[in-house]
């Protein structure tokens, strides 16, 4: 059968039943057509995938079939019931299957970080070749600390928000390149590592400690979780298991994405620890303790709510009958 003509014969009645699934209230006349439309439609659909599951004719009429199934046997979703199950299901679910490989992001990123220290500090002229002595002076001296407070509070903790979720994302979108996200690592740990060399060999490590615990325990936390993020998605591309590559793509940026959007809130919260807190004159302790807490939580978060749903099956995908058709693969 080919999918192209069968699209030509019946593509009048796909597009009367995508037409018919989208009005809210149908006559009885237009009930009973909807199921007749219906079952002709799935019985086509059925045909197409036997014989071209990737083809335009099976993609399209997919997702009228799913469309018309949700729209007589789905319960009607507002707003707010779709927040709560990105909230309680989605973010947790996505977050909790990343965990293996935020571990591994993590430890490429430490690594690029303590190597790049110690490399500059022991190594004789590394640190005057990247910045020259009054350069060093100054930022261990000024400008380290006064970059927390020279702007009023609110607008600081705004364009820090603004910035890393910009990061967050790309880096959950372009993981896919496979090797955006490893640089990235690498040079924002180098570049982390110098800076802490710089401190260190100036005898400001305190105050280098003491700036960047509080708010950066969180955010360079969100950070790895985007990295982790994109990674997976990359090696859903590479290694697509018993999916086609597209559809094995497909769902992991389905769910990763939703991941990007969790993390503009968890950044906003850790903005807010950067604008509010880092600066502030509270005790050290009390400052990092903030950080701590905010990143215990994330984690907690993903643990109790996503450990249950991935545990049942789930994850952070859509539902279905949302999502379209799966094409299994052999492997």
């Amino acid at each position: 059968m080919d999918p192209a003509l069968l699209a030509q014969m019946h593509g009048g009645d796909w597009q009367r039943l995508s037409d018919l699934a989208r009005r809210r209230t149908l006559t009885s006349s237009e009930a009973a057509d909807f199921m007749r439309l219906y079952r002709t439609a799935s019985k086509d659909l059925s045909r197409i995938v036997t014989v071209a599951p990737d083809s335009e004719a099976a993609a399209r009429l997919s997702v009228i079939v799913h469309r018309a199934r949700t729209h007589f046997t789905g319960i009607p979703r507002g707003p707010l019931s779709a927040f709560v199950r990105f909230a309680v299901r989605s973010l947790p679910a996505a977050l909790w299957q990343l965990r293996w490989m935020l571990l591994a992001v993590t430890v490429l990123f430490l690594a690029s970080a303590v190597l790049s220290a110690l490399w500059a500090l022991h190594t004789p002229g590394v640190l005057d070749s990247l910045m020259p002595p009054e350069a060093q002076r100054r930022l261990a001296e000024h400008d380290f600390v006064d970059y927390y407070k020279e702007n009023p509070n609110s607008v600081f903790a705004v364009g820090v928000w603004t910035n890393n979720a910009w990061i967050a994302v790309q880096w959950v979108a372009l993981g896919i390149t496979g090797f955006y996200v490893p640089l990235g690592l690498v040079s924002n740990g180098a570049n982390v590592g110098i800076s802490a060399a710089v401190m260190y060999d100036q005898g400001y490590a305190a105050d280098f400690w003491s700036y960047l615990l509080p708010h950066g325990i969180p955010e360079i936390t969100c950070i790895l979780i985007a990295a982790a993020a994109g990674m997976r998605i990359f090696f859903a591309w590479v290694l697509p298991r018993a999916m086609t590559r597209g559809a094995a793509l497909a769902k992991e940026a389905r769910s990763l994405i939703t991941v990007a959007a969790g993390l503009v809130l968890f950044l906003f919260l850790s903005g807010l620890v950067e604008g509010f807190i880092t600066p502030n004159p509270l005790p050290v302790w009390l400052k990092i303790s903030v950080g701590v807490l905010l990143t215990l939580a994330i984690f907690a978060y993903a643990a109790l709510l996503g450990r249950p749903v991935v545990r049942a099956g789930g994850d952070g995908d859509l539902e279905d009958e949302r999502a379209g058709y799966t094409v299994l693969a052999a492997y």
